[in-house]
């Protein structure tokens, strides 16, 4: 079993992974509008109020990354037919070969870093970093499903979460 100091030293590890991807990357792409037209292509047609909850975006940034994204013609708007206050977004072509173009982009950047590993080592990696990802992914889950759902903002829906309920009389 693990000790306690090799929890944090992995969790050091995995921050200092993500900086330097994200360094790396970024200076490229604009890491959060691909995140968008990701969730577009996989949920699209979609409204932007999905998009900022799946991505734990502002109703602004959500509304910036849209705007840029149509501007360069990789979503199409058009009107929500259930619900004339909002619209639905959808990935063009252009969009799609943007996604494909970054994700070429990352796997080029991995490609490089890891060039002189040797193959076991690669597939022991990818094993590991899935795995951590499903945990990580069935934390997020499990905090969803228990957390308060509704509107307004975070702290005050976390904090009638944890109102203990009334009893009856």
């Amino acid at each position: 079993m693990p000790q306690r100091n090799d929890s944090v030293e992995l969790a050091r590890a995995v921050m200092e992974l993500i900086d330097q991807g994200h360094r790396r990357i970024s200076r490229h792409l604009d890491l959060t509008r691909i995140r968008v037209l990701g969730t577009v292509a996989a949920l699209g047609p979609v409204r932007p109020s999905t998009i900022a909850a799946e991505l734990g975006l502002t109703a602004s940034a959500t509304s910036r990354h849209l705007t840029a994204l149509e501007r360069a013609r990789q979503v199409i708007v058009e009107p929500d037919p259930h619900d004339s206050r909002t619209f639905l977004v959808r990935q063009s072509e252009a969009g799609h070969a943007e996604v494909n173009a970054a994700v070429a982009a990352g796997a080029a950047v991995f490609a490089d870093v890891i060039a002189d590993w040797p193959d076991a080592d690669v597939s022991t990696a990818l094993r590991l970093i899935t795995r951590l990802n499903q945990a990580w992914a069935q934390r997020s889950d499990t905090a969803r499903s228990t957390a308060g759902r509704g509107t307004g903002p975070r702290w005050l829906r976390g904090r009638t979460a944890a109102k203990p309920q009334e009893k009856e009389n």
